[in-house]
Parts: C-alpha cells; structure tokens; sequence
C-alpha cells in the first residue's frame, strides 16, 4: 500500500508539499498540485483518516445524543445540528440512548477515547455532575439550562414560556386545562417546569387527572385526550408537550365533537397545517448555537427566546404574538 512518502518520490516533491496538498493547507501552485494529485492516482494512494485525526489531534466527528431518533423534537434539532456541522466539515453520529443511563456513559467513554471531537446532549437521563467530568476530553454542551454547573449549553427558558403560555390563559378566562408530559417529574426537568409553572399561575396544584405522562407521540395524544375529556367534561385547553401529540389531541376531540382547544410546542409543520397554537421553542438556533459552543474553550451558557404563536380558535381570542415564519416557509 502507498504512502505519503510514495507519493512525494513519484510527484517529485517534498513530503511537507505532498502534505499541504492533502490537508488544503497552506499555498501549492497549480502544476505542483496537479503532480501531486497525478501521483496519487498512479499510486492508487488513498489517505488514511485515522493516522490524520491522531496527528492533527481532531477527528472533525462530533456525537449527538439524543433518546429518539424519531422523534419530531429531536430530529429537529439533529437536522439543525448537522446542517451547521456540514457547514464547517464536520461529521455527525446520532448517538440514541431510549434514556438508558448505560449508553450515555458509553458514549462518554468514546469521548473519552477519542472517537469524538465532542458531544452535544439533546436530552439525558444521567445527572450534569457525570458529565462534567468528561470535559477535559472534548468539548461538551447540553440542549438544556445546565444552571451552576460548569457546561455550556444552548437553551430556551421553559419555565419563563411555559408561564407566559398559562397566563395569557388566564387572562382569556380559561382554567379547566389539561396538560401532558412525555416522563415523569421526577426525571424530566421539562415535566416538572410544567407542572410548576401551572402552580405558580393558578396558585394551586394541577387538579387530579388533568396531568396526563408519557405522551411522546400523536396516538398518546388521541389516549391523552380522552382520559382528560372523562376526567373533566368541561375541559377547555389541552396543553400538549409537542405538535404531533397535540394533532393527535385534535384529532380526538374532533371525533367526540368537543370544543376545547389545544397548543402544541415545537412550531412544526402539523401546527400550521392543522392550525392551533404552539410555542416555538426555536430548536433550529438551539441546534446551530450548540455547535459553536462545542469548540469554546469557556463555558458559555446561551439562552434562546421562544415565542407563543396563536392560531385558529385561540387567535381570534388573543392576537398572534409575533410573526409566523410558517406563513412564509413551512417548518424552516
């Protein structure tokens, strides 16, 4: 098998040329390249990625760790993630865990060894303080408010638009409003903002049964609208933790005929198509910000604003908020 070496004694040039050629690097004539690039095709010399990453100390790979694959949330902001990772030559490993703490540390571990310039975290099921000590060996940052903890992350304030959301219902006179989450308080940071965002606006607890879990796709929606229309016939909102589960939602009250609305979260295709509200968490700059951050020697920690985009029912009630990019390019 040829060599570096090979090619520089064929071509007729230094190894360092032969190098800059390779690697794009510092200036090269056009006929020194062209003889380069001659040789290597005499040779049939094909550069080993694996010897560069270990010289250059970068394998220009970066993880993304994320518990779903498919999921609407989390497709969204990988999408963002690799399309800025493109931009900058970089490839990208979806890295699916189903929340299982053992595969986190796993990748971590790759991390560790060098399988990964860096790994941006979408979601986890292990605590921050695990994480921190894998950041001397590449760059770490999280989709999430990492708070004290020395991580930086690219986040939206959930508490702050989970509480806008209930208050400008409020303020509209609703309060029979039920409410789902994909996982439990006690392991969702975003579950237990929900519920504590609804205590801190009505000033009590969420009524029995109005607190549906585990809703993480459309057909949870169309359960979870059932299970809150039996448990309070007088519901009038449904605040979904995503599109696809609050188009289920709709599709569900549309079959009973009833008339409570529902809000999404995500501001995804479906939103628009089936116009109700959703809160637009901004997943695509959380995605790209998530990038940058990845080679930031400081900790930095990024906050994204979201925003409450109202349609049908609701919009004639509370005028929309702010503009709706959907208007002009769906689910860009």
């Amino acid at each position: 098998m040829a060599n570096i070496r090979d090619v520089a004694k064929v071509s007729g040039h230094s190894v360092s040329t032969v190098s800059r050629v390779l690697n794009q690097k510092g200036y090269v004539s056009e006929q020194t390249r062209s003889d380069i690039l001659s040789a290597m095709e005499e040779l049939n010399y094909h550069r080993n990625d694996l010897a560069r990453a270990l010289s250059l100390g970068k394998s220009y790979r970066i993880g993304v760790v994320l518990p779903y694959i498919n999921h609407p949330y989390f497709q969204k902001l990988a999408d963002a993630i690799t399309e800025k990772a493109l931009m900058e030559n970089y490839q990208v490993t979806l890295l699916p865990t189903n929340y299982n703490p053992d595969y986190e540390m796993r990748y971590l571990n790759m991390l560790k060894h060098q399988a990964f310039d860096g790994l941006i975290f979408t979601s986890r099921a292990i605590p921050f303080s695990n994480i921190i000590k894998y950041r001397n060996f590449g760059g770490l940052v999280c989709c999430e408010d990492t708070f004290d903890y020395p991580l930086s992350c690219a986040f939206t304030d959930r508490k702050k638009s989970f509480g806008n959301v209930l208050q400008i219902l409020k303020g509209a006179g609703y309060s029979h409003i039920g409410l789902t989450v994909s996982r439990s308080e006690i392991v969702s940071q975003s579950a237990k903002l929900t519920t504590k965002s609804y205590e801190n606006v009505f000033g009590h607890s969420i009524p029995k049964g109005m607190l549906y879990r585990d809703a993480k796709n459309m057909y949870d929606g169309i359960t979870a609208a059932g299970k809150l229309v039996e448990n309070d016939p007088n519901l009038e909102v449904i605040f979904a933790n995503g599109d696809q589960i609050a188009a289920g939602a709709l599709k569900k009250l549309q079959e009973i005929n009833h008339p409570a609305l529902v809000i999404g979260q995500e501001n995804l295709s479906s939103s628009f198509l089936l116009d109700f509200s959703t809160v637009d968490h901004r997943l695509d700059s959380i995605g790209e910000t998530a990038f940058d951050l990845l080679f930031e020697k400081k900790i930095i920690k990024k906050e994204i604003p979201s925003r409450f985009i109202t349609r049908g029912k609701l919009n004639e009630i509370i005028p929309d908020l702010d503009d709706d990019p959907l208007d002009k390019l769906i689910d860009k």
